[in-house]
Order: structure tokens, then C-alpha cells, then sequence
């Protein structure tokens, strides 16, 4: 099927907006996307190829660094799923004498409330900011919450290492901080602090805290138990 014109709109700016790395000795340009958009998605795309960015200098781990997935958490929001494209928002309508242009002054949207916002939400503008800055101030909390918890695992690993770097926990403690540290990232290096995709958000930096608790249980000598996840119907799924 080919991409609406809204979705063109998109595309546009999901060209750079993204999370990319650079593939093989050629350094070619390459979008992690053959596993789905979800930051779970694109970790097990990075997983299932070997990939890293760099060995985590305290660690010994080897991380990824998230760029600036705009265009995926986008397409996780609600936003996205009503069909709006980054320019109404971004660059809304205005008018240039006789003539209906986009405002090329790109910027947040909530610096122009009126014409980004109030198009479709009739409610005041300190309504509207208001409702903005609770979630990213959430956020921002969880975020603080997941990159203390990568820190701290960071920390137990390199004295277990210090230890005994032979011991059998440390290589799935590293690939746990892989995993935390990827998925705290993906939140902060997405540039809207859990606006575009709020309930998305949550859950990755939720899951970002469960990976460093994992690997600190790992450190212990303890078996990460599986995790229960309701599935349609009241049953129960479980998964790693």
C-alpha cells in the first residue's frame, strides 16, 4: 500500500529523526528497523547482529547509543495514531498575508500553544501546558530513576569484576546493563521527555529499571525470575 500524504509528511522528517547506526567497515547508513519500530524491537535487531558502539569503559559491557528516536516513539503515541503528521504540530498553518503557509520556525509546540495545539484541543493554553509539563515532568522522574539503577549495576559489576572476572555472572550482568542502558537511553536521547509516546515512555524506562535490578540479582547468584504478562483474555503469558 503507499504512504498517505500525512505519513509522507512523516517520513520526511523520520529521515534523520531516528535511531541509525553505521553498518560494517563501509560505514553505511543503516536503520535498525527489520524487527519493528519498538526500542524491543531494534535491541533484538542489535542483539541478533553482534552490534556495539563502544565497550563500556567501567564495565566492560558492550553498549549502544541511542541517537534520537523521534520517529519511533512518535509512531508509539497517540499522536501518531490519529493521523497527525510532526509538521502540524511543529510547523502549524499560519498566514502570510492572502497566502496559508507553514511556519518554518521550527520549534517546540509549545511555544505557539494557539496555533500548534489549539487547532484540535479547545481547551485554555495554560490547560494544555499544564498537561504537557505533568508528563514530562514523570518522565523525567522515571528517567532519573533508570539511570541511577544503569549506574548503580555499572558500579556492582566492575567490583565483581575486580573480584573475579572469570565468574559466569558477570557476562549476563554486562548484556542486562546492555539492555538497561540502551533502553534508559532511548528515552533520554528522545527529544521530547515522553510526550510523544507518554505511556510508551513509561514502560520502556519501567523495563530499563527491571534489567539493572536483573543484573544485580544475576551479580548475586540469583535466577531472574520470568515475568508474568496478562495476555487478551485474563490468561497469563510469560516472557524473559
Amino acid at each position: 500500500a503507499q504512504a498517505t500524504r500525512q505519513e509522507m509528511r512523516v517520513f520526511v522528517c523520520g529521515q534523520c529523526h531516528v535511531e541509525y547506526y553505521f553498518k560494517g567497515p563501509e560505514k553505511r547508513l543503516t536503520y535498525p528497523w527489520s524487527k519493528g519500530l519498538t526500542v524491543d524491537s531494534i535491541l533484538a535487531y542489535y542483539d541478533s547482529t553482534g552490534h556495539k558502539d563502544f565497550v563500556h569503559e567501567i564495565s566492560g559491557a558492550p553498549v549502544l547509543k541511542a541517537q534520537h528516536p523521534e520517529f519511533e516513539m512518535y509512531n508509539q503515541g497517540i499522536h501518531a495514531r490519529s493521523g497527525v503528521a510532526c509538521a502540524d504540530c511543529h510547523m502549524p498553518y499560519k498566514r502570510e498575508g492572502a497566502m496559508k503557509i507553514s511556519d518554518h520556525h521550527v520549534r517546540s509546540p509549545v511555544l505557539n500553544i494557539n496555533r500548534a495545539c489549539q487547532t484540535c484541543h479547545k481547551w485554555s493554553e495554560e490547560e494544555l501546558k499544564a498537561r504537557v509539563e505533568t508528563i514530562q515532568d514523570r518522565t523525567f522522574e522515571l528517567r532519573n530513576l533508570a539511570l541511577d539503577a544503569v549506574l548503580q549495576l555499572t558500579r556492582d559489576i566492575a567490583a565483581q569484576v575486580a573480584r573475579d572476572s572469570t565468574a559466569p555472572t558477570v557476562a549476563k550482568a554486562r548484556d542486562y546493563q546492555r539492555k538497561a542502558q540502551f533502553l534508559a537511553d532511548f528515552i533520554e536521547a528522545e527529544n521530547s521527555m515522553g510526550f510523544h509516546a507518554d505511556q510508551e515512555a513509561a514502560r520502556v524506562l519501567a523495563k530499563s529499571i527491571d534489567y539493572s535490578r536483573r543484573g544485580q540479582m544475576t551479580l548475586r547468584g540469583e535466577e531472574p525470575p520470568p515475568v508474568t504478562i496478562p495476555a487478551k483474555g485474563g490468561t497469563a503469558e510469560k516472557s524473559k
